[in-house]
């Protein structure tokens, strides 16, 4: 499994909840060069493939939940998860499903 920005990961992450049992929806979004990094909370230089220069905007992960959570979205970066991937030393598929459930359960 490659951790990035993806519908393949976004879709990985949305049975991980499914499977793990808690409630989050996640879907690939285009964000605006100048909203990303009030959005994602990742710098823009650290955007990498994340950004496309054609089109001047930078794609991420909208992490929702449901309105009686009353939570706010998470975005997720390629830069964010890989750092965090690497921090933890993921090595198997558990392992990024546990930090997955770590980071978006509310």
């Amino acid at each position: 499994m490659i951790v990035k920005v993806s519908k393949v990961f976004a879709s990985f992450i949305n049975k991980t909840a499914k499977e793990m049992g808690f409630k989050a929806h996640a879907e690939v979004v285009t964000i605006s060069r100048g909203a990303y990094s009030f959005t994602t909370g990742t710098d823009l230089w650290d955007a990498g493939e994340d950004y496309d220069y054609v089109a001047g905007t930078c794609k991420a992960i909208k992490v929702s939940y449901p309105d009686e959570y009353y939570a706010c979205n998470r975005y997720l970066t390629t830069y964010g998860l890989t750092t965090e991937f690497r921090r933890r030393g993921v090595k198997t598929a558990d392992g990024l499903k546990e930090m997955l459930r770590d980071m978006l359960e509310v």
